[in-house]
């Protein structure tokens, strides 16, 4: 069985940052890429969302209220997969498999449950958009659950 990389990446601006260097480990490992999207959930505009769809329901306008809820799941899950094909576009090796999951909510239990579900995963590599605050992930925590290699990077400081 060929190991592979996990590449961790916020679904934002920067999610490829780091990717190169994924793919560059994934070969060491000579097995693929698996990506682990994080979606930082805006709680205001979800919470906005749940109070739309609850006054609809209560208008008996079920249909709609339904459709409220799935919407911005429905696009998160989208553009997930339209950045992962951009990311399937980068790899220098057609052979290399490049699977993904979408992850909400806690980061660290999503990155178990990859680990949990791929034992073929040898390393896990957290993208610069994770380590940029310092609020995304706790490396103290992360280390307790995790027992592969954990790499980080961050971003080079500009010139002032």
């Amino acid at each position: 069985m060929k190991g592979r990389v996990l590449f961790v990446t916020k679904e934002d601006e920067n999610f490829r940052d780091g990717f190169s260097y994924a793919m560059e480990l994934s070969k060491i490992v000579k097995g693929g890429i698996y990506i682990l999207l994080y979606h930082d959930k805006n709680i205001l505009k979800r919470f906005e969302d749940d109070m739309a769809a609850a006054a609809l329901a209560e208008a008996g306008e079920f249909e709609t209220a339904k459709q409220i809820i799935n919407e911005e799941d429905a696009f998160i899950k989208a553009d997930a997969s339209r950045k992962v094909a951009l990311l399937g576009q980068e790899c220098s090796d057609p052979e290399m498999l490049v699977d993904y999951r979408l992850a909400t909510g806690d980061l660290i239990s999503a990155i178990r449950g990859v680990m949990q579900d791929k034992a073929s995963i040898e390393m896990v590599i957290l993208s610069p958009s994770l380590m940029d605050n310092g609020k995304a992930i706790s490396m103290k925590k992360l280390r307790k659950y995790i027992t592969r290699p954990i790499v980080t990077m961050s971003r080079t400081a500009g010139a002032q």
